[in-house]
């Protein structure tokens, strides 16, 4: 990504930049501290029920690491985007690791057709994160 690694971290502190990664299909309600997003509400669709969360950043050193800590009644997880950057200072690459995992009981029938379907649709969604933090 042709930025230095600070502007692509400030990015990151947008709320709109986290709605359609992983399970994130809304976001509301964010909240900051300092300039860092701490937490947010979202919610995902599994199997044609809506559920509510929280989004909680717990690890954030800028420019190098956020990480956001996913949470509803029946899927957890966490998303974390590292960046680094290029030898000439002039741009930044970008790895971002998702994990989940089923908490409920509807969530752990559901859980392999999620995990497939948001695990299918990664790639495509680092690259739409990759274009929103390009700005």
């Amino acid at each position: 990504m042709p930025a230095a690694p600070e502007a692509v971290w400030d990015r990151l502190q947008e709320p709109s930049v986290w709605q359609s990664i992983g399970p994130v299909q809304e976001l509301w309600d964010p909240t900051f501290e300092d300039g860092v997003l701490t937490g947010f509400q979202w919610s995902t669709n599994i199997g044609g029920v809506v559920y509510d969360g929280t989004g909680t950043a717990v690890d954030h050193e800028r420019p190098f690491r956020y990480e956001v800590e996913l949470d509803t009644s029946e899927v957890a997880g966490s998303i974390a985007v590292d960046l680094a950057e290029s030898d000439s200072g002039s741009s930044t690459g970008i790895d971002v690791t998702l994990e989940l995992r089923s908490k409920g009981m509807l969530s752990s029938m559901f859980f392999p057709l999620v995990s497939r379907a948001i695990g299918d649709g990664l790639p495509d969604q680092v690259r739409d994160l990759a274009t929103r933090l390009d700005g």
